[in-house]
């Protein structure tokens, strides 16, 4: 909770930021028009303050004009009188903090910055219309709730049964003299050197920090069909709006596309919440099972057929080769690449999301090339005064001595508090060194939390509890999977409905201890009952 926030905002009036009713660059064209100029102008800035001096003690010799109004202007002095002229000019207004994003690292970096600095102003900038919610629900919780009136109040309860929102705060706590909020527009192009933002509708702001907290934009797939009411992604609230709305009436049928954790957690919450109102799903995927990049093949296949077992229609080692629109009866004709075609109401894209990197162009941020998102040092930062937190940022992960980028809220949680600390500290600014952990649920016999490096690809040692009688029936209750390097070193592990042992999981990669005997392994993390 932004505690500090809301304590000011007992006795500070709320307001949104307008940037429509603001200043004189409402139209996109202006605003680049004079983001090109200032940059332009900022390029000559160093030769005008050089000569400057000169200017002056030339001038100091000549008459004085008889007619002082014809008198020229005099160039600013220094580079802060050259701002002051510019951003009056153009109306540009300052912030101390400029958060560009509206999720999870964006809210936590905000908490942050409020604990440390009492004298901060912050704008955050999202692209979306809500402010900042929790993502994992849109998947999971929302769909359980019995409420139909859901996609108004985004209430639910998590799994010991606890009553929450989606928002993290009320709309309320974002309207202020300390912190303003412009929902849906979009950055599309910063100059660091500047410290200045453009918005997509032309509106110029300075910052004295700035954090890139974008995230990902869905993948998108090209299809014959375009409609793009029965043809969507699933990444915001607004898509989980839509999509509820579409499926709880009944007797629809859904194709899920994707089986990672999006795919898998979407298909399953559908499925289990709405089986009695004749809610039908396939699902497709091209690997052999669902979560294959993370789970070992035969807990993937194990996994894949506790979905089947619930009544998902699962298509593994498949694609979609077209949709088209069925002009008879107003459906869409799906069609696999195995040459099998159904009829289906609606498809959701859920095939992984591409980190945002588009809200810089006037300057050069270095990209991963190979895990994607910007690069930054220890301390999440891309450049001085410019941070970059959750999806989008690729980290070095000392515990694993490789750069990552994580796509998981325990790290955009963990991001964001890091470098709105590191923003607004007075002391040395602290490297990442924290080892975010992640979880699922998909059916009652497949949930999970894990943390580190767990590719499937990697060399793993299991540990599987021996299920008691009532459990003969399920090949995998209780586990815990040891995800090893070349080196026979643990840099993963994954609880498989062995719940709280993230820490100690932590504790073992940490250590960085070769296992020299796996049965080493057997009692590492032990099975008691802890939720």
């Amino acid at each position: 909770m932004i505690r500090n926030l809301a304590k000011l905002n007992k006795t500070i009036g709320t307001r949104f930021y307008q940037t429509s009713s603001r200043g004189s660059f409402n139209g996109g064209n202006n605003g680049k028009t004079a983001f090109k100029s200032i940059i332009g102008a900022s390029v000559g800035l160093a030769v005008l303050f050089a000569g400057s001096s000169l200017l002056d003690q030339e001038k100091q010799s000549e008459p004085t004009p008889i007619d002082v109004k014809e008198k020229k202007p005099q160039p600013p002095k220094t580079k802060e009188e050259y701002q002051r002229k510019m951003d009056e000019e153009y109306d540009i207004e300052q912030f101390k903090y400029v958060i560009i994003g509206g999720g999870t690292a964006a809210y936590h970096a905000i908490d942050k910055i409020l604990e440390n600095d009492k004298e901060a102003t912050i704008l955050l900038i999202s692209k979306e219309y809500d402010v900042p919610y929790q993502r994992p629900p849109l998947t999971k919780s929302l769909w359980a709730t019995k409420d139909d009136n859901v996609v108004n109040t985004l209430d639910f309860s998590d799994w010991s049964g606890k009553k929450q929102n989606l928002l993290y705060e009320p709309e309320s706590i974002y309207g202020n003299d300390v912190l303003q909020f412009i929902r849906t527009k979009k950055v599309v192009d910063l100059h660091i050197d500047e410290k200045l933002v453009l918005l997509n509708d032309g509106k110029l702001i300075r910052y004295d920090k700035c954090l890139i907290a974008t995230g990902g934009e869905p993948r998108q797939l090209k299809f014959t069909s375009t409609n793009d009411k029965k043809i969507s992604t699933y990444r915001t609230v607004d898509d989980f709006r839509k999509l509820y709305e579409f499926v709880k009436d009944g007797d629809k049928h859904v194709t899920v596309l994707g089986g990672g954790f999006l795919g898998s957690e979407l298909t399953c919450s559908i499925n289990a919440n709405f089986q009695d109102k004749n809610i039908k799903i396939d699902q497709v995927f091209p690997e052999p099972g669902v979560l294959s990049t993370l789970f070992p093949e035969y807990l993937s296949k194990y996994a894949t057929d506790e979905i089947v077992k619930s009544g998902v229609k699962v298509h593994s080692g498949t694609l979609i080769k077209d949709v088209v629109d069925n002009s008879e009866n107003g459906r869409l004709t799906v069609t696999l690449n195995n040459g099998e075609s159904f009829e289906t109401d609606h498809v959701v894209v859920a095939a992984g999301i591409i980190p945002n990197t588009n809200v810089v162009k006037s300057t050069s941020l270095e990209i991963d090339t190979v895990n994607g998102g910007y690069v930054v040092n220890p301390e999440l930062q891309a450049r001085t005064d410019l941070y970059v937190a959750g999806d989008v940022a690729s980290y070095y992960d000392f515990s694993l001595g490789v750069r990552r980028r994580v796509e998981h809220h325990d790290h955009a949680r963990a991001t964001g508090e890091m470098a709105g600390s590191n923003m607004s500290t007075k002391n040395t600014p602290a490297p990442y060194t924290y080892q975010p952990f992640f979880w699922s649920d998909l059916t009652p016999g497949v949930g999970f939390e894990a943390v580190g490096n767990t590719n499937s690809k990697l060399k793993t040692f299991s540990v599987w509890e021996k299920p008691s009688s009532d459990d003969s029936k399920q090949s995998y209750t209780k586990g815990n999977i040891y995800y090893l390097n070349d080196n026979n070193v643990v840099v993963g592990v994954l609880c498989y409905g062995n719940y709280g042992k993230m820490d100690t999981a932590r504790d073992i990669i940490l250590k960085r201890k070769v296992v020299q005997d796996l049965n080493q392994l057997q009692h590492a993390i032990d099975f008691d009952e802890h939720h």
